[in-house]
């Protein structure tokens, strides 16, 4: 059985930088810079974080607040309290009612 890995930034955290992702990222806290996930991951940004930059995954669930690039290989979920300025580049992407969604969008 594979052991899934899963990594928890809290609401307090702020962080000014680029990070790197191996599996599965819940982030709850504020980023100015980049996510980066690797192959497989799936970063869900959480109610209430807010992000200001660029976000790599495969998969990629919106909660809170995204202002800049956002690019998933496989799936783009924006929930209805999530919030996106910018612009999107994934293969799918699903977007709840609700959500705030100003951006622009390629899909491969």
């Amino acid at each position: 059985m594979e052991k899934s890995e899963i990594t928890l930034i809290s609401p307090t955290t702020k962080i000014i930088g680029n990070f790197e992702v191996k599996n599965e990222l819940h982030f709850y806290g504020q980023l100015m810079g980049e996510i980066k996930g690797a192959t497989g991951s799936v970063i869900h940004l959480k109610e209430g974080s807010l992000i200001e930059g660029k976000v790599n995954a495969d998969t990629l669930v919106i909660e809170g607040f995204v202002k800049g690039d956002v690019h998933a290989h496989q799936k783009v979920w924006i929930t209805g309290r999530g919030k996106l300025v910018g612009s999107i580049h994934t293969p799918s992407l699903q977007v709840d009612p609700g959500a705030v969604f100003e951006a622009k969008v390629g899909m491969t």
